[in-house]
């Protein structure tokens, strides 16, 4: 009996220490969580200024400027680039496995239509999950979305258009996790190669006109000039979005493990409390029958 409470014992102090780690990991991913969404905000708004001139000047360059840009068009004979954006650690829910699961069933969907796939993997969760299932990663990036910084989008972005165009590839796509809302995120592909950009919104009929720019040098050279900034505020979006959405995943995970470890804790603290008093009856009958016999 007195090894069964020290046992007990033993373990609700174990679970405590696990609550306190996971109501600390709650509140690291609940800062990092708020860094990622200002970001995410800051951020979207300089890629839609910059789309917004990019289709300007795309609407003004000539034929001849925008079909000397490599990428706009891909290789239609050429393979297909997939980049799976996952997270370095875990106790982040299905976070993981959610977007692995979908990435590797689009890798498998491009493969069965007889397309050649690449895969490009970043995080250390994805590179090790599609190593252990034979589809080898063109290149990994680990340890990347721990410390994100705009400059590691722009080498990616750097490297991703390298491989577009000197390899011929047909397209090269994003699978991630897209952050919506604190409450909401949901598996998402993403084309980054060939650009393609929405036509310029027309001024409704009756409203007045915007304002005509002025290109200088020319629309062409603004064109060119800006399709880079655009690809890197492009991944970096991807980047950002997919940080917020694992944050999300591992405050929601790491509260449940709180929530979980109270209602072991309430358990346990309820079995140790009856194990004491059955112990302390036991006592108390053993005392009263020595009393008796003694008393004959």
């Amino acid at each position: 009996m007195a090894g069964n409470l020290i046992f007990l014992r033993r373990r609700i102090k174990s679970v405590k220490n696990t609550q306190k780690l996971t109501k600390a990991m709650k509140t690291v991913a609940a800062a990092k969580l708020r860094r990622a969404t200002t970001e995410l905000k800051r951020s979207r708004a300089y890629r839609e200024k910059i789309a917004s001139l990019l289709r300007e000047a795309g609407g003004k360059a000539t034929l001849a400027a925008l079909a000397g840009q490599p990428l706009l068009t891909g290789n239609e004979q050429g393979a297909t680039l997939l980049v799976v954006v996952a997270s370095d650690k875990g106790l982040c829910g299905a976070f993981n496995s959610h977007v692995l699961k979908q990435g590797e069933a689009r890798y498998r969907e491009l493969a069965a239509q007889g397309r050649e796939v690449f895969l490009v993997t970043i995080g250390t969760k994805a590179s090790r999950y599609f190593i252990k299932r034979g589809m080898e990663p063109k290149k990994s990036y680990n340890g990347m979305l721990g410390r994100l910084q705009f400059a590691d989008a722009v080498r990616l972005a750097a490297e991703l258009q390298d491989l577009f165009v000197n390899a011929g590839l047909r397209s090269v796509e994003f699978a991630f996790s897209e952050f919506v809302s604190a409450s909401k995120q949901q598996f998402s592909l993403r084309r980054l190669f060939p650009v393609e950009l929405a036509p310029a919104a027309r001024e409704p009929v009756g409203e007045p006109e915007a304002e005509e720019y002025i290109f200088e040098p020319d629309p062409g050279a603004i064109f060119q000039a800006l399709l880079p900034r655009f690809v890197q505020a492009a991944v970096y979006q991807v980047l950002l979005q997919s940080m917020a959405a694992e944050q999300v995943a591992r405050m929601v995970a790491m509260d449940m493990a709180t929530r979980n470890a109270n209602d072991i804790i309430r358990a346990l603290t309820l079995l140790l409390n009856k194990m004491r008093q059955a112990a302390i009856t036991k006592e108390l009958l053993e005392i009263i029958t020595a009393t008796e016999a003694l008393n004959k």
